[in-house]
C-alpha cells in the first residue's frame, strides 16, 4: 500500500511539473513573439527599433535560464544568438538581414513550442 501511495504522489508531481513547464514555455513564447512583432513594426516604421530590440533581448535574457531547465540548451542558444543579431541589425539599414533574423527567431520559437507540446510525433 505504501508503494502505491508513493507511486501516486510521484505521478502527481511529474504531471504537475510537466504542465507547469508547458505553461511557462507558452507564456514565454507569447511574450517573446509579441515583443518581436513590436520590434519588427518599429523597424519598419523607423521609429524606436533599437529600444524595442533591447527590450526583446532583456526579456529573453531574463527567461532563458528557466527555459533551459525545460528545453534543449542548443535551441535556447540559437534563439539567443538570433535575438542578439536582431539587436545589432536594428541599428542599421540592412533590412533583409534584419528580416532574416526576425524570421529565424519566429521559426525557432515556434519549434521550441511545438517540441514541448504533447503530440503523437513528439511522443514517438
Amino acid at each position: 500500500m505504501k508503494r502505491l501511495i508513493a507511486a501516486g504522489v510521484l505521478l502527481i508531481a511529474v504531471t504537475l511539473t510537466y504542465f507547469s513547464s508547458v505553461a511557462y514555455i507558452k507564456h514565454t513564447y507569447n511574450e517573446t513573439s509579441e515583443l518581436l512583432e513590436e520590434c519588427i513594426t518599429a523597424y519598419n516604421n523607423q521609429n524606436g527599433a533599437e529600444t524595442a530590440a533591447k527590450k526583446l533581448g532583456d526579456y529573453w535574457d531574463k527567461h532563458e535560464q528557466n527555459l533551459s531547465i525545460f528545453a534543449n540548451h542548443g535551441r535556447i542558444d540559437e534563439i539567443e544568438l538570433a535575438i542578439s543579431s536582431i539587436e545589432i541589425y536594428s541599428k542599421t539599414e540592412e533590412k533583409e538581414i534584419f528580416k532574416e533574423y526576425a524570421g529565424t527567431v519566429k521559426t525557432l520559437l515556434h519549434q521550441l513550442l511545438e517540441d514541448t507540446l504533447p503530440s503523437f510525433h513528439s511522443i514517438l
